[in-house]
């Protein structure tokens, strides 16, 4: 290869990795071309180096990936916002959300988001108030299972599912001097299920 520019490697694995990230996929060589303002052949030149010496993984054409991708590959990357409440139907406050990444091998695969409890009505159910639960993003959910609620748009919960017929849905709490929350008829028109809760995550202060 003619002479090399070291700073050139790190411009193009930057970027490589910055465009991931925005966008779950690597770039394309014309992408990157304009990303960086250098040219295509060079730019070629490069990443077979990169792949040749391997620094990167490389099939001559988009499917760029580097040691940073495939460390992200095995992680999925979660939505970490607002609190759930754990009794009543309670109105959604906005968040400030931010995202952290958590190994596959834990979450397995699926698309999700971590709340935090708030409330005493899961308590039984081994989630107190602070705890964070992992929530994998699904619209249907099993009969027993710890859902995270969404009512009319704007109030959501965290109960234990159990439909007693197609006009009928209690959302049980996990605590015995607690009530249901029965919803029927027009009211489960307004009911969405926004996820499931997988996994809960405490401190152990």
């Amino acid at each position: 290869m003619r002479s090399r520019n070291e700073s050139l490697f790190g411009k193009i694995i930057d970027f490589v990795n910055e465009y991931f990230e925005d966008y779950g996929r690597s770039p394309s060589t014309r992408e990157i071309e304009q990303g960086i303002g250098a040219s295509r052949p060079t730019i070629q030149r490069y990443l077979k180096t990169m792949q040749e010496q391997g620094e990167i993984e490389y099939d001559g054409h988009r499917g760029i990936i580097t040691k940073y991708m495939r460390e992200l590959m095995d992680t999925n990357r979660v939505q970490m916002g607002n609190s759930i409440p754990c009794g009543p139907l309670t109105e959604v406050t906005d968040a400030e959300l931010e995202h952290i990444r958590l190994p596959m091998a834990l979450t397995g695969s699926g698309d999700f988001f971590l709340l935090r409890a708030s409330g005493e009505s899961m308590i039984s159910a081994g989630i107190d108030s602070g705890d964070l639960v992992l929530i994998r993003k699904q619209e249907t959910a099993r009969e027993g299972q710890i859902v995270a609620f969404l009512y009319n748009s704007d109030c959501t919960t965290l109960k234990r599912y159990h439909r007693v017929s197609n006009n009928e849905v209690h959302l049980i709490p996990e605590n015995d001097s607690m009530k249901p929350i029965i919803l029927k008829g027009e009211q489960l028109n307004a009911l969405k299920i926004q996820g499931v809760a997988t996994m809960v995550m405490k401190d152990l202060d």
